[in-house]
C-alpha cells in the first residue's frame, strides 16, 4: 500500500478520511480513472506525499459534496474552509473582491450557481470535475504539483493561426506524443468551442469516454453535438484514432485559446463534452483558458510564463493576462482558471531542455504600445491629411499616399509582431522622405510657376468663419483668421493669416483651431546686391508626436528675373521644440535688380501643408562697400 495515499472505494469511507485527515496521515483520494492516469507517471507505481506549504487566499466549497474535498484543499494549505449552497456562492464571493478564492465544487454544482464565479470580483479558481472521484484526485494533484513535470514549455498551434511557425508542432501527431511526456505547460493555440480543440488532421476531445458510449441524461435545453445523437463525432472527415480525449494527454497545467474552453457555470453544452473538464480528468493540475469568444493574442503566452517565472500564484498569473489582454481586445480576450489560485507553479526564467533556441527569442515578442500609437497616429492623421493634400497640390503622387495606406493596413494586421516597431519605424522613414520629396517638387513648381496655395482646390473652398487677429508683423489689430472648407471634400480644411496691410502671413492645411505646427520668422527681410543672405523660419512644433517631413524655399516664379533657385531639406522637430531652416541666397552668383522679392517657405511635415510668406528687401549695394563683390 502506497504511505502516502489512501485510495478510497466508498464516498463514505472518503468522506470520513477526509473529514479527519490532518498533515502527516495518508491523504484520502477516491479510486478511479483519474487516480490511474495519475499513477501512471511513475515509473514504481507510488503516489507522492502532499505539499502542505501554506497558499494564499480561502476556499469555498459549493454542494454538499464537494464540501470534504475543499476542506482537505483548506487544511492541507492553511486556508480558511467555507461551505455554501449554488444559489449563494455569489453573495459569498462579492465581498471577495481581489482576494484569492479557490472554489471547490462538482461542474453541476457551479452551474447551479448561475454564473462564472470569476464574474463576482474574486480572483477566483475553480477546483472542479465531473464527478467525485476526478474532483478528489484533482485536489490531490493540486497538492502534489510539482511532481512528474519536465520543466519545459510545448506549444501545439494551427497552422492557421499567426505564428504557427514558431509553433513546436502544427501536427496531431505531436499531440498524441504528450500522451507520454509530462510538459510543465501546454500552450493549446486550436480552432475550437467549449467540446474540442482542433487541429486539421485531428481533434481534441473533452468527452472522457468512447465516442459511442452510453451517454448520461442531458438537458434538451443544451446544445447538443453529433456524438451526443449517437452520430460520431462532428469531424466527419477524421478517423476515430484521430480523436484524443483529452484526459489522455499529460500536461501540468494546460493554456488553452480556443474559444470557450473554460466553460463551467456558463456552458452551453452539456458537461460530459467539456474540454476543460477532460483535461482535468487528465493529470493537469489546472487549465487556464478562454471565456466565450476569443481572439488570440500573440503575447499571452509570454505575459503567463513570466507570471508564472516570477512565481506568481495562479489566480494573479491569470489576473495579469486579463489585464493585459483587455485593452487589446476586451470582451473577447477574458481568460479563466480551472484550478487552485493559490498554488505557485513556478518556470524556470529561460527556455528548458526541448525548447527550440531559434524560438525562444521569437516567441517573446508582444504587442509594442508605442508601435501601435505610432501606426494610429499614421492612419488617422497623417495619411488622412496627406490625402487631403492631394486635392491641394496637383503635383502630390496620389498613388504613393495610397501605397502608404496599404502598408500601414498589411501592419496593423499583426499587432503582436515582435518587429512591429522596425515595421512602423520603417514606414515613418520612407514617409518623412516623401514628404520631403513633395516639398522639394513645390518649392520647384513655386520657382518656375509661382505660388498658389491651394491650387486647383481652391474654387472649391467657401469661407466658414473669420476671427479678428493682430499681425505679427506690423503688430495692429488689422489682420484677420480666415478658415475654409471645401464644398466637395467636407474634411479639406484650410487656415490663412492674413492682414490687411501686411497681406499673406501664413497658410496651413492641420486642422486644429490652434495650429500645432508653426513656421515663425520676419516677413520683410533686407538684403543687399553682391552679397550671400540667409533667409530664416523656425518651424516649431507644439504637438505630442515628432513632426517628420521635408522643409523648403522658393521666390515665386522668379526664375526668369535672375534670383537663385529653391532649396529644400528634410527635417524633424521632436515635440515641444522648434528647429530653424536656413535658405542661403546667394546674391554673388545670381544678380537680380532691386526690388522686393515675394518669396515662400513651405513645409510638408505629419501630412499638414505650412506656407509662410517672406519679402526680400533688395536694395543696391552702397557705393565703395567693401563688402561688396562684382
Amino acid at each position: 500500500m502506497n504511505a502516502h495515499v489512501v485510495p478510497c472505494r466508498t464516498i463514505a469511507d472518503y468522506r470520513e478520511r477526509a473529514d479527519a485527515w490532518s498533515a502527516g496521515l495518508p491523504f484520502p483520494v477516491l479510486a478511479g480513472p483519474s487516480l490511474d492516469r495519475y499513477r501512471s507517471l511513475f515509473a514504481d507505481g507510488r503516489l507522492p506525499e502532499v505539499d502542505t506549504a501554506p497558499r494564499a487566499g480561502t476556499v469555498i466549497s459549493v454542494g454538499g459534496d464537494a464540501g470534504s474535498a475543499g476542506r482537505l484543499l483548506a487544511v492541507a494549505t492553511g486556508r480558511e474552509h467555507r461551505v455554501v449552497e449554488p444559489g449563494a456562492l455569489a453573495r459569498e464571493l462579492a465581498p471577495r473582491a481581489g482576494e484569492l478564492v479557490a472554489v471547490v465544487g462538482l461542474a453541476e454544482d457551479i452551474t447551479a450557481s448561475g454564473d462564472w464565479p470569476g464574474a463576482h470580483g474574486a480572483v477566483a479558481g475553480v477546483v472542479t470535475a465531473r464527478d467525485l472521484a476526478a474532483l478528489t484526485c484533482l485536489v490531490y494533484r493540486s497538492l502534489t504539483a510539482h511532481a512528474a513535470a519536465e520543466d519545459r514549455v510545448f506549444v501545439a498551434t494551427h497552422p492557421m493561426l499567426e505564428d504557427a511557425e514558431l509553433a513546436d508542432t502544427n501536427e496531431f501527431e505531436d499531440i498524441l506524443g504528450l500522451g507520454r511526456r509530462r510538459p510543465r505547460l501546454l500552450v493549446l493555440k486550436a480552432l475550437g468551442k467549449e467540446c474540442c480543440a482542433a487541429l486539421p488532421d485531428g481533434i481534441l476531445c473533452g468527452r472522457s469516454d468512447a465516442i459511442d458510449a452510453p451517454l448520461p441524461p442531458t438537458d434538451r435545453t443544451y446544445r447538443h453535438m453529433p456524438c451526443m445523437h449517437g452520430a460520431g463525432c462532428h469531424r466527419a472527415d477524421l478517423a476515430e484514432d484521430r480523436r484524443l480525449p483529452a484526459a489522455e494527454l499529460h500536461a501540468t497545467v494546460v493554456f488553452t485559446h480556443s474559444c470557450s474552453s473554460i466553460a463551467v457555470g456558463t456552458n452551453a453544452y452539456p458537461h460530459h463534452v467539456a474540454l476543460g473538464l477532460g483535461l482535468l480528468e487528465g493529470t493537469a493540475v489546472a487549465v487556464i483558458g478562454a471565456l466565450g469568444v476569443h481572439i488570440v493574442q500573440r503575447g499571452a503566452q509570454q505575459d503567463l510564463e513570466d507570471a508564472l517565472a516570477e512565481n506568481l500564484p495562479l489566480g494573479h498569473a491569470v489576473e495579469r493576462l486579463n489585464e493585459q489582454a483587455h485593452p487589446i481586445n476586451g470582451w473577447l480576450n477574458r481568460f479563466g482558471l480551472l484550478g487552485d489560485p493559490g498554488l505557485v507553479l513556478g518556470l524556470p526564467a529561460g527556455r528548458a531542455e526541448g525548447a527550440h533556441p531559434a524560438k525562444t527569442v521569437e516567441r517573446t515578442g508582444r504587442r509594442d504600445e508605442e508601435a501601435v500609437r505610432d501606426l494610429a497616429h499614421l492612419s488617422n492623421v497623417v495619411l488622412p491629411r496627406l490625402e487631403r493634400l492631394c486635392w491641394l497640390e496637383p503635383g502630390v503622387d496620389a498613388l504613393a499616399v495610397e501605397g502608404f495606406r496599404v502598408r500601414v493596413r498589411e501592419v496593423a494586421e499583426d499587432l503582436q509582431a515582435p518587429d512591429l516597431a522596425s515595421l512602423v519605424a520603417g514606414i515613418e522613414t520612407d514617409l518623412a522622405a516623401f514628404q520631403h520629396t513633395t516639398a522639394a517638387a513645390i518649392v520647384h513648381d513655386i520657382y518656375v510657376n509661382g505660388w498658389n496655395y491651394g491650387g486647383p482646390s481652391l474654387d472649391g473652398l467657401r469661407e466658414v468663419s473669420q476671427h479678428p487677429a493682430t499681425c505679427p508683423n506690423c503688430a495692429r489689430d488689422r489682420a484677420a483668421l480666415i478658415i475654409m472648407r471645401h464644398v466637395v471634400h467636407a474634411g479639406l480644411t484650410v487656415r490663412t493669416l492674413q492682414c490687411r496691410r501686411c497681406g499673406d502671413l501664413w497658410w496651413t492645411s492641420e486642422e486644429s483651431d490652434e495650429p500645432a505646427f508653426v513656421l515663425e520668422g520676419a516677413l520683410d527681410t533686407d538684403a543687399v546686391s553682391g552679397r550671400v543672405t540667409g533667409l530664416s523660419r523656425s518651424l516649431r512644433n507644439d504637438s505630442e508626436h515628432i513632426l517628420r517631413g521635408g522643409i523648403g524655399f522658393a521666390f515665386a516664379m522668379r526664375r526668369f528675373l535672375g534670383l537663385p533657385p529653391e532649396v529644400s531639406a528634410p527635417i524633424t522637430v521632436l515635440p515641444g521644440q522648434k528647429e530653424e531652416f536656413t535658405a542661403e541666397i546667394d546674391l554673388v552668383g545670381h544678380q537680380p535688380r532691386p526690388d522686393v522679392h515675394t518669396g515662400v517657405f513651405i513645409a510638408i511635415v505629419n501630412g499638414a501643408y505650412i506656407a509662410s510668406s517672406s519679402m526680400m528687401r533688395l536694395a543696391p549695394a552702397p557705393p565703395g562697400d567693401p563688402d561688396h563683390v562684382r
